[in-house]
This record gives structure tokens, C-alpha cells and sequence, in this order.
């Protein structure tokens, strides 16, 4: 009986005690996410960066130097977005006469400033969120580039079946990186490229076809790049 006399005393003390600690054990018990949704769909910004070198076979093509541009990116659905980019290579070239009295004649360097325009599909492997404010993504696109210079006092008086032109030429384009968001609407970006364009062979180098062997009339070659940027979100 005197059990049976206590025991709503004892209840009224022990729920005292726990009422209390229940909202702390609730928030002990909450695990915050590294995840967080990226909910804008437009980004613009500017990109700096480095290309390397890749003259190809007659060294003939521009070389590396750096990379400065702008970028427009949209959003579409879930790991998808589309953007576009527009930007300058300010490198050099050289001028090589494949007509000179002992063959190849090297005349020397001059300024080579290459323009581009391409568009491209990312692919964020996070889907439309980061993880601890980090987005890797990978890409894939193409568009044309070429050498926006007029032509070098150094190339005057070579016949024009000697002369190397860039461009337009097509360039199919492949990079990964990673975004990174530090605030709600500004990201920074960090990427490696490989821009693959098609350099011509001028027709007189086909003269020497018997000394050099088969001479290709386009060469393929690939320039890789990192590149930087930061952009505002909307």
C-alpha cells in the first residue's frame, strides 16, 4: 500500500527530469548535411588561365601563353547545364619558309593572338548540389578558334603557298574541375582543358616530301589548359 501511495510522487519526479532534456536529446540527435542545393540557374563570370604549347609538326602553329575570357553557364535540369565561352590566347608563332636555299629556313618569331568561341555540356557529378560547397564536374563541347592578327612583316615576301594561317578552324573541347561556392551567389571555378584544333600544312611544304616522308595536309593537335574563374549566380 504505501508502494501503491508513492508511486504517482516518483512518476511527477522522473517526468520533471526528463521533460526538460527531451529538446537537448532532439538536437543531439540532428546530423547536419554536407549537402547543399545549388538553386540558381544562370552564372556569368570571367575565366584566367594558361594554355601549353603545341606548334605541331613543322612548328608552325601558335604556341602556348596565357588565357583570358568570359562565360555564360545555364542550368537545366538535375547533373545538366549548358554554357558558353568566349576567349583570347595571346602566344606567338613562327614563320619557317619551306622554299630556303638549305631547306627549312627559320625566320623567326612573331606575335600570335588566338581567338575562340565554344559551347559545352556539364555534367556535375553532385547532381544540382555540392558537397561541402564543392561541385566536380566534367565537360565536353567544341566551337572554332583562330589567329585574329594580320599577317608578319617576317611572312612579306613569301609566295602564299608558303604561308601558315590559323583558323577558323574547328576545336572539340574536353575538361574537368570543380566548382566551389563560399557564398549563396558567388563561385569560383577551377578546370583542366584540352582544346584539340586542326593546324593546315602550307602546299610547299609538300616539296619536300621525299627528305621529310609523308606530310599529312591537316594535323589534329592538342593544347591543354588550366583555367580559373569566378562567377555571379542568379
Amino acid at each position: 500500500m504505501r508502494i501503491t501511495r508513492f508511486l504517482p510522487a516518483l512518476l511527477a519526479v522522473l517526468g520533471a527530469m526528463v521533460l526538460p532534456m527531451s529538446p537537448q536529446s532532439a538536437a543531439a540527435q540532428t546530423i547536419p548535411s554536407p549537402y547543399t542545393f545549388v538553386d540558381t540557374r544562370h552564372d556569368v563570370g570571367i575565366i584566367g588561365g594558361v594554355a601549353s604549347e603545341n606548334r605541331g609538326r613543322f612548328d608552325l602553329g601558335p604556341g602556348g601563353g596565357p588565357i583570358v575570357g568570359v562565360r555564360y553557364g545555364f542550368h537545366l535540369s538535375g547533373p545538366f547545364a549548358i554554357e558558353g565561352s568566349g576567349y583570347f590566347i595571346d602566344t606567338d608563332r613562327r614563320v619557317r619558309n619551306p622554299l630556303g636555299e638549305n631547306g627549312i629556313e627559320d625566320r623567326g618569331s612573331t606575335r600570335s593572338l588566338v581567338g575562340g568561341m565554344d559551347g559545352r555540356l556539364r555534367f556535375t557529378l553532385t547532381g544540382d548540389r555540392a558537397w561541402h560547397n564543392l561541385a566536380p564536374f566534367l565537360q565536353l563541347g567544341g566551337g572554332l578558334a583562330g589567329d585574329v592578327l594580320t599577317r608578319s612583316d617576317l611572312e612579306e615576301d613569301l609566295p602564299s603557298d608558303s604561308r601558315f594561317n590559323f583558323g577558323p578552324s574547328l576545336v572539340g573541347i574536353l575538361g574537368a574541375g570543380t566548382h566551389w561556392y563560399p557564398r549563396d551567389r558567388i563561385g569560383v571555378r577551377i578546370e583542366v582543358l584540352t582544346h584539340i584544333w586542326k593546324l593546315g600544312t602550307p602546299r610547299n611544304f609538300f616539296e619536300l616530301q621525299e627528305e621529310l616522308g609523308s606530310i599529312p595536309e591537316q594535323e589534329w593537335t592538342g593544347v591543354n589548359g588550366i583555367v580559373l574563374g569566378g562567377s555571379f549566380r542568379f
